[in-house]
């Protein structure tokens, strides 16, 4: 179940399933660099969008970010993420309310894929899902096929 967890994890981190989070400024804020230069205003009531596929896409917290490494996310090395670079869900009071209930359903789905079927990637499948993605939600737009092979 461990590395599951991690598989999971990671394919939350690659294919983010929403770009972005969109979040009201409750209060006037100004944006600094590290030196304190600064680099933009914020402004009670703006909407601000947190773009989380560029966070989960950045090599400055995840290395080599095209490749699908569940051991990102190991025991060993979950202390090496950076707080608030990983948001599959959101975070704080707005993030999605079903986060546990979704990976709880997913887990049982792939537990059950895999125990009865081969899962083999479809001529049909774009090989790279990003290239054909539209949206606020990321979706390919030639769909995502897969072939299930049953067990023997």
């Amino acid at each position: 179940m461990t590395y599951m967890n991690m598989v999971i994890s990671e394919s939350l981190r690659k294919w983010t399933l929403s770009a972005a989070a969109d979040r009201l400024c409750s209060k006037d804020y100004t944006l600094t660099d590290d030196e304190g230069i600064k680099l933009f205003e914020f402004k009670a009531g703006d909407n601000i969008s947190i773009p989380i596929c560029g966070l989960h896409w950045d090599e400055r917290f995840f290395p080599q970010p095209q490749r699908f490494d569940p051991e990102r996310f190991s025991e060993r090395r979950k202390k090496d993420l950076i707080p608030y670079t990983y948001l599959p869900f959101g975070v704080g009071p707005r993030s999605c309310i079903g986060n546990g209930y979704a990976l709880m359903q997913a887990k049982g789905m792939l537990y059950s894929l895999i125990l009865n079927y081969k899962i083999e990637a479809s001529p049909r499948t774009t090989k790279d899902l990003w290239e054909s993605a539209r949206g606020f939600n990321i979706i390919p737009t030639t769909g995502f096929w897969m072939q299930l092979v049953p067990r023997k």
